[in-house]
């Protein structure tokens, strides 16, 4: 009697990982980012993205270890303040250094998912007031144009925005991102409604460019779970599960947008909280949030669990598109943790998969140690570690866990 197999992944399914251009690229010094981390206090440890870990330079030598990784697919970034330094001037030779890219990365055999925004901006956009200015939606649209005629015979799959309610909440109620501004929620919902308007735009300028071109955007799916059984911590999560999911701006826009300006749902996953009705808190709409008694806390100090993925991914089942999981992982020095995570997390994607949602692939943050934003390189989640001195790279055994993953197109090892 023969022995079962283990459940496959689907056919032509993209096993890669993601990463965003400040974060690796080094030396994005007309960008946003590069001010704000000049400013003392902005970034643990006094970190500076600096050179990064010089993709720039060593994108092919990257490429070519996910290729030794089995990956067949890579999400990227398109970096605006380098393409669009002044408005309305585009520099040439950063188009012809992206081309370079996006073809090496076709010629090592991994397919690109492309992303116009995450998280960086020109100086000039950011000093006109950036994200809550009105206009800022037309603003963006040239350089998506420009990207979309000079590059976009090399890419088939784009990612317009990528975490706007995340962007929004860090920049203007938290404070960790640039512009820096804490507790403005209006300027919050004017970024995330331009970002809206955004990604509404880019989406039909793609598309009458190249409309056999997928087009999305990456959603950042924080799990909030209600405390108990109780109706009112009932309504703290689900209230909070609303103003993230609906970025938030008028209800039903995710839906909306979903249906009418999405070829797929981009899923980021990583965490969950737990929510409970507190009286005593009305600067937080009433609602105290905190980790999940139980589960593992990562280094970014939120908890989590992989069996949270196939309830995320189920949540999105009834919009009746094709998901990719944009960006999944752990933030953790512990690579025990980080191999055992990985397993579970896919066993849950092979469960949603079973329930019935449409996932075509599964990109992991991150291939590389990085910049990790405001945390500065403290935070690893890579599954290749980058020496800060001399820059070499080393695959974790992580790393290797998830090449044998991807070569089999299964769990069976």
């Amino acid at each position: 009697m023969s022995e079962a197999r283990a459940p496959r992944f689907p056919d032509g399914f993209l096993w890669g990982t993601s990463s965003a251009a400040h974060q690796v690229e080094g030396d994005n010094r007309n960008s946003d980012w590069w001010e704000f981390e000049q400013q003392p206090g902005r970034i643990a440890n006094g970190d500076t993205s600096g050179m990064a870990n010089d993709h720039y330079h060593r994108y092919r030598e990257d490429f070519a270890l996910l290729r030794e990784l089995s990956q067949n697919a890579h999400r990227l970034s398109i970096e605006w303040s380098r393409i669009e330094p002044s408005q309305g001037e585009f520099d040439v030779r950063q188009i012809r250094h992206y081309r370079d890219v996006l073809a090496d990365l076709r010629e090592q055999g991994l397919e690109p998912m492309v992303t116009l925004h995450h998280f960086s901006n020109p100086i000039w956009f950011a000093r006109k007031g950036g994200w809550a200015a009105r206009g800022a939606a037309h603003a963006f649209l040239p350089f998506v144009h420009r990207v979309a005629d000079e590059l976009g015979d090399l890419v088939t799959l784009w990612c317009t925005i990528n975490e706007p309610g995340i962007y929004g909440a860090n920049g203007w109620v938290t404070g960790e991102f640039p512009p820096g501004r804490r507790g403005d929620i209006a300027g919050l919902y004017r970024v995330t409604s331009n970002m809206r308007k955004a990604h509404e735009l880019a989406y039909l300028a793609i598309k009458r460019r190249w409309p056999d071109a997928q087009v999305g955007l990456s959603h950042h799916k924080l799990l909030f779970l209600p405390a108990s059984g109780r109706r009112r911590d009932r309504w703290a999560a689900g209230t909070s599960q609303m103003a993230l999911d609906r970025w938030p701006i008028a209800p039903g826009h995710l839906r909306r947008i979903v249906e009418s300006t999405s070829d797929y749902i981009g899923i980021a996953h990583y965490w969950g909280q737990m929510c409970a009705f507190d009286a005593a808190r009305p600067m937080d709409q009433f609602i105290r949030r905190f980790n999940v008694p139980g589960r593992r806390v990562t280094d970014m100090g939120l908890s989590t669990d992989p069996t949270w993925m196939r309830i995320v991914l189920n949540e999105v089942r009834s919009m009746g598109k094709p998901v990719y999981i944009t960006e999944s992982g752990l933030a953790t020095t512990d690579d025990e943790w980080r191999r055992s995570y990985i397993t579970e997390t896919l066993a849950n994607v092979l469960l949603a998969i079973g329930d019935g949602v449409d996932v075509r692939g599964y990109f992991h943050w991150t291939n590389t140690d990085n910049f990790e934003w405001g945390r500065g390189y403290g935070i690893r989640f890579g599954l290749i570690e980058v020496d800060r001195k001399t820059l070499e790279r080393t695959i974790k055994p992580s790393g290797h866990l998830y090449s044998r993953i991807s070569a089999a197109n299964s769990l069976s090892d």
